[in-house]
């Protein structure tokens, strides 16, 4: 596979996931407009979707679409800028999950022993 091709795989991945995110959360609430869910009979701890896999998935899919911009470009400075965003990434995702611990205490306890933080886990074929 092309380097082009793994760039534009990566990067569509990565757009889908973040997109597949704000579909599950609602618009407002995906970009911290508004912590309510759009149907006032929704639970405010999300678990569908994408948050079924990874506790971030907006968050997995910036630093998805930021992989795929530097094996797209090969530029010594991008990569650098993605080195460095990617950490900007990891450390705010990092701050949201204690924030969110913080908050919903128990059930988020066990959300985060159910479910990684960025990095879905591989499941073996069921025989």
């Amino acid at each position: 596979m092309g380097r082009a091709v793994v760039a534009a795989v990566l990067i569509g991945l990565g757009a889908a996931v973040a997109v597949w995110a704000v579909i599950v959360l609602g618009w407002r609430r995906a970009a911290d407009l508004d912590d309510t869910p759009p149907d006032p009979a929704l639970p405010r701890l999300v678990f569908a979707g994408p948050f079924g896999h990874v506790r971030h998935p907006q968050s997995l899919g910036l630093l998805l679409v930021l992989a795929g911009a530097a094996i797209a470009f090969r530029r010594p400075g991008l990569w650098a800028v993605a080195v460095l965003g990617a950490g900007v990434v990891i450390a705010m995702a990092v701050r949201q999950d204690r924030a969110m611990m913080r908050e919903f205490g128990e059930p988020y306890e066990r959300y985060q022993r159910a479910v990684p933080l960025l990095l879905p886990r591989l499941r073996r074929a069921s025989r």
